[in-house]
Formats: structure tokens, C-alpha cells, sequence
């Protein structure tokens, strides 16, 4: 088989998009995949960094005619192996890169998306239609994007890199963290609880990584994966880690409560996940186990007194560590997802993906000796 990835790495970089790529670097490592990403054309790159109407409408301009990306060199080899092409993206609208691909779908025997945010079907482009495969993290959408699009469409929940970034380790100086989307009453209240010089708490809130400036840098000088690796140490040092239903009052208003990237990313990190357990059917199946979630009150100062009582229980906190870090490796490690895409579509498991998953399932296993009471 012959993998290929196309990517918006050379044209887009900001906190959403990271665990994107960090997807896309694993796929690229486990796969044997190459990874193809297409920029702007000069034009455009300019039309977008200056912004107004008429550089909008250049924009559109050139989507409509020639393409806004520049076209992929690509020359597959002549082989009797399947052409397999992915695509990973934040939301429909980004699925326009495969117009840098000429021909895409005649060069291609098999096309696939994982689309990350993948509601609103009108912005996804008309070609859509052509893939062979979509897969969604949000069940929800299956029906009216399988009847809108007329392809196969397939629940793909996120995961985490849990076996290079989780784990389970004991020695955490911050005891509440928050990134992203969280009601404001929370944040301010944990802030002014936690931050003060007489507070024994600390309360961390993390800030995203301001956008590049257009030209977008490339991939290689950007701060992507060093911001990443960041992240994920601070989550580490984490006891408890702040996450909120995506249709609680005050957050951004979605179409449905899904499971976000933070619920695997915390719990792989170790962390207690604390705030409002996601209200979709699906959070029942994902957080299967005992203190997967642990809802707090909905009055922010009433919030801090349970946290607080929280974290001077030692013992459950330990246990809730050992056991998230080990359902999250053992359930949702992005390998396990990569592995049920190339089932989906009928195709063979690459052969360092396959080694990586006997890793996963040897630091299960061993998890599972030393910690036979949390699992």
C-alpha cells in the first residue's frame, strides 16, 4: 500500500490545529505515509495577510478558477499497490485542499477525511461527494451527512498519543488546570481562590499560542510541536484538569454536546477531569469506568469548597490517576483509531503501526500487574 497524507500544515497553525498534525506525524511514523502539504498561492497568501472585501473577493476568485493552494507535484509510483490518500482537517471546509491534487480522485484508489469539527454541511465542497470514505467524531452527524453527501460515514471519536505522552506519575505541583473553552464565573472564580500569596492551591490557566503572522512559517521553524510537548508536560504535573459539556451554559454554542480532545487528553496525562461531563449518549461508552468524570456544583464558589475537599483526598486521587492513565491507553490511543480506519476500509495494518499497538498493549498489560485494584 502507498499512504499518502495531505495536510494544511503550510497553511494554517494555531492551538486547534496542533492536535491535527500531532495525528498526522504519528499516521506519517506508523504508516509509512508521506506527508503532502500544499501552500497558498503567492496571490492569495497576500489577499489573505491584507484581509477587506475586495481581497476576499480575490480570494474566492482564484478558488473558483485556477485554486487558491499550489498544485501538488506528485508522481505515484508505478506499482500494483493500492493508492491510498487521507485527509485530516479541522472542519468540511478544509477538505478545498484536495484541489491542490490534480485528478486526485482518478490517481487515488482510495480517498478518505477525518474531519474534526464536522458540522455544517454546505461548507463542505461539492467534490466531497467523490471521497470513499468520512469519518466523524460526533455520532450524531452520521445520518444527515451520509444523506447529504452520499458517501459512507463512520464514528471516529478522537484519541491521544497515550503511549509516548500519558501517564500515571505521582509528582504534580499544579493542582488545577484549564485551557480552551470554560465558562468565564469558573476561570475567575479558581483564579481568585487559588492565586493568591496566601492561597496552598495553584490554579493554572493555559494560553494559546498567538496565530502566526502571515506568510505562515513553515511547518519545521514553527513552535507546533514544542508547544505540544509543553502541554503535555504541564498536564503531567496536573492533579485536576477543568473540562465542560459543549452545550453548558457559557461555552461556545455547538448543534451537540460532543466529547472533546481535552477528555482524552487530560485523563491520558493523569489528571482528575472535573467540571460538566458531556451530555451525548456516546460519553457513556468513551468514560466506562469509575470517576472517569466527577461533576462539581454549578455555583463557581460552591466549585471551589469541592475542589478543595477534592484534592485533600489523596487516595482517590491516586487511584483516579492509575486508572484514567490505564483505560485511556487502553481504549484511546490514537493507534487504536488509526488502526480501526485501515479496518473501515479494508485495508492491511502497516507493520510499524502493528508494533506500536503490541507496545500499547505490553504497557497495558504491565500497567495491569502493578495496579490490579484501579482497573
Amino acid at each position: 500500500m502507498d499512504l499518502y497524507l495531505l495536510s494544511c500544515r503550510s497553511t494554517a497553525s494555531s492551538v486547534s490545529w496542533d492536535p491535527v498534525y500531532e495525528l498526522e506525524n504519528l499516521i506519517a511514523s506508523t504508516c509509512n505515509a508521506m506527508i503532502l502539504a500544499p501552500g497558498y498561492r503567492p496571490a492569495v497568501q497576500r489577499a489573505r495577510s491584507t484581509g477587506g472585501r475586495v481581497n476576499r473577493w480575490v480570494e474566492k476568485a482564484f478558488g473558483k478558477t485556477i485554486g487558491r493552494y499550489e498544485p501538488v507535484p506528485l508522481m505515484l509510483p508505478a506499482t500494483t499497490q493500492p493508492k491510498v490518500l487521507l485527509v485530516t482537517a479541522i472542519c468540511g471546509a478544509d477538505l478545498n485542499l484536495l484541489s491542490a491534487i490534480k485528478g486526485w480522485r482518478q490517481q487515488f484508489d482510495c480517498v478518505a477525511a477525518y474531519v474534526f469539527d464536522a458540522w455544517g454541511l454546505p461548507i463542505y465542497p461539492s467534490f466531497t461527494r467523490q471521497l470513499d470514505h468520512l469519518f466523524v467524531p460526533m455520532p450524531e452527524l452520521i445520518t444527515s451527512l451520509h444523506q447529504g453527501l452520499h458517501i459512507p460515514v463512520s464514528f471516529l471519536p478522537f484519541g491521544v498519543d497515550a503511549l509516548r505522552q500519558g501517564s500515571g506519575a505521582s509528582d504534580r505541583p499544579i493542582d488545577v488546570i484549564s485551557y480552551g473553552r470554560i465558562p468565564q464565573p469558573f476561570h475567575k472564580a479558581f483564579a481568585a481562590a487559588f492565586n493568591q500569596p496566601q492561597s496552598a492551591q495553584l490554579y493554572y490557566r493555559a494560553t494559546p499560542r498567538r496565530r502566526d503572522y502571515a506568510p505562515i512559517l513553515p511547518y519545521e521553524q514553527r513552535e507546533d510541536d514544542r508547544d505540544r510537548q509543553l502541554f503535555f508536560q504541564l498536564l503531567r504535573r496536573t492533579k485536576l484538569a477543568l473540562a465542560f459539556d459543549t452545550l453548558y451554559p457559557g461555552m461556545r454554542e455547538f448543534p451537540h454536546s460532543f466529547v472533546t480532545l481535552r477528555w482524552f487528553e487530560g485523563a491520558a496525562a493523569g489528571c482528575a477531569i472535573i467540571g460538566k461531563r458531556p451530555t451525548t449518549p456516546v460519553a457513556d461508552q468513551l468514560f466506562n469506568w469509575e470517576d472517569a468524570t466527577i461533576e462539581i456544583p454549578d455555583d463557581p464558589l460552591a466549585a471551589i469548597a469541592f475542589v478543595q475537599e477534592l484534592l485533600a483526598d489523596f487516595s482517590r486521587l491516586a487511584t483516579i490517576r492509575q486508572r484514567n492513565y490505564w483505560h485511556t491507553l487502553a481504549q484511546h490511543d490514537w493507534r487504536w483509531r488509526i488502526q480501526q480506519i485501515f479496518q473501515t476500509l479494508n485495508l492491511p495494518i502497516p507493520h510499524p503501526l502493528a508494533d506500536e499497538l503490541r507496545a500499547v498493549e505490553a504497557k497495558v498489560a504491565q500497567l495491569s500487574r502493578i495496579h490490579t485494584l484501579v482497573t
